[in-house]
């Protein structure tokens, strides 16, 4: 089955480009792999494992909703209507990939591979300056936010959207960067015990504030585009879809940039309760330990802080 799409502004797509569509996205495998190897990450810790209860809900949770939006109805609509694509990127970046990171996968998942695994393919690749200087390159603060936004940008160009919606072995790319970014990204964003990011708290605010702002700047193009920039015009609409193309395009920027904007606002806000909770914290010690100091050498507590 052949499709062309040619646009004034952007190259078109080759002739012959489409192939027949899978019902479900194979990206889902990978998450699904670690579900269980978590799950038996879990059951070789035998009831030490270093995650409480809430981080396995959020754990089990992200993987409920990357399977929703990798299964059908959402995947076989991405190929049929924008918005909904633009609604299973959001799921898989910004809401499945940092429940995953709440329940510290990194810690359970090793622990759940074959021991023979663990000794002769993960030790030798941890043991290798290679590796751990590729690890700590790309997570650096602003080589992840740089990542993740070429990786988002890049896909969003028409030409290779276009040939991730017509081709499934590219859009088998095209998620599988875009998850990889994501966790690269969201793994010095978040940090619970026993894992901690070497991102100091105002800073994670300042780049997600960045990255809210590149990304409502795409979204709010879309939104008000009065072109299809995307190959969708080739393909049926749904039965139950009343509008054309464009309009398609401008619920998409709109889902982008509204949702996707509130879930970045969110982030940062809880950000900034952990980071004031966390000053809190070490002000009442700091005040512990003058009033501790103070009663020791016998002066008030108000005499030990004029003195500081």
């Amino acid at each position: 089955m052949g499709i062309a799409y040619a646009h004034s502004l952007y190259a078109p797509t080759p002739v012959g480009f489409f192939v027949l569509k899978w019902p479900w996205d194979p990206t889902l495998l990978f998450f699904l792999l670690m579900c269980f190897l978590y799950w038996r990450g879990l059951r070789a810790f035998k009831g030490r494992a270093p995650v409480k209860t809430w981080q396995k809900v959020f754990f089990f949770t992200g993987i409920a909703v990357l399977a929703a939006a990798l299964l059908p109805p959402i995947d076989p609509l991405s190929d049929q209507l924008f918005f909904v694509h633009m609604i299973q990127h959001m799921l898989i970046v910004q809401v499945g990939i940092p429940l995953l990171i709440f329940g510290v996968p990194f810690f359970v998942v090793i622990r759940g591979l074959p021991v023979g695994f663990r000794r002769r393919v993960y030790l030798p690749l941890l043991r290798s300056r290679l590796v751990r200087g590729f690890f700590r390159v790309i997570q650096m603060p602003l080589v992840a936010v740089a990542i993740y936004e070429c990786v988002f940008w890049f896909w969003h160009i028409p030409r290779y959207y276009n040939m991730a919606l017509l081709n499934d072995a590219i859009h088998l790319v095209e998620h599988g960067s875009m998850a990889f970014a994501a966790m690269n990204l969201w793994r010095i964003m978040i940090d619970p015990h026993p894992m901690r990011s070497p991102l100091k708290l105002p800073l994670r605010l300042l780049l997600l504030g960045f990255i809210m702002a590149l990304d409502v700047a795409l979204s709010a193009t879309l939104s008000y585009t009065e072109t299809v920039w995307y190959a969708y015009q080739g393909l049926p609409l749904p039965s139950w879809w009343r509008w054309d193309h464009l309009m398609d395009q401008h619920v998409g920027g709109l889902i982008m940039w509204i949702i996707g904007g509130t879930i970045y606002f969110v982030a940062m806000t809880a950000t900034f309760f952990v980071w004031a909770h966390r000053e809190q914290v070490r002000d009442r010690e700091q005040m512990a330990v003058l009033a501790a100091l103070a009663e020791r050498n016998g002066r008030t507590l108000a005499e030990q802080l004029a003195l500081t």
